[in-house]
């Protein structure tokens, strides 16, 4: 016999309810992966120090192999910063997608 505690609203309730937490989660851990200053405090700093690379290399040849592998470092870090932005834009499109199920889910429920 079934117990009458686990009716099919409280079971779609608490499973609504995991999905809105799980998508709340999802929404703010994207607004933080967007928003995070990590990156931008990198490639600023890395940028200023090619500058000062460069500066030096133009009139010495040895510095020309640091030179370039300080460019390519600056694009790897431009590649990662855009990387974790796409990450980002996707978690938060996700989370509202799975807050909006979450609603739809409890929205349906005859009480």
């Amino acid at each position: 016999m079934i117990d009458p505690v686990f009716s099919a609203e409280i079971v779609v309730l608490v499973l609504a309810s995991m999905l809105g937490l799980t998508g709340f989660a999802a929404l703010l851990m994207g607004l933080r992966t967007m928003l995070a200053p990590d990156y931008q405090q990198t490639l600023r700093k890395l940028s200023l120090h090619s500058v000062q690379l460069s500066q030096k290399g133009l009139g010495d040849v040895a510095v020309a192999p640091a030179l370039d592998a300080a460019a390519r470092l600056v694009d790897a870090v431009s590649q990662l910063v855009r990387t974790a932005v796409g990450i980002g834009v996707f978690l938060c499109f996700t989370g509202t997608v799975m807050m909006v199920a979450a609603y739809l889910m409890v929205s349906r429920l005859v009480w």
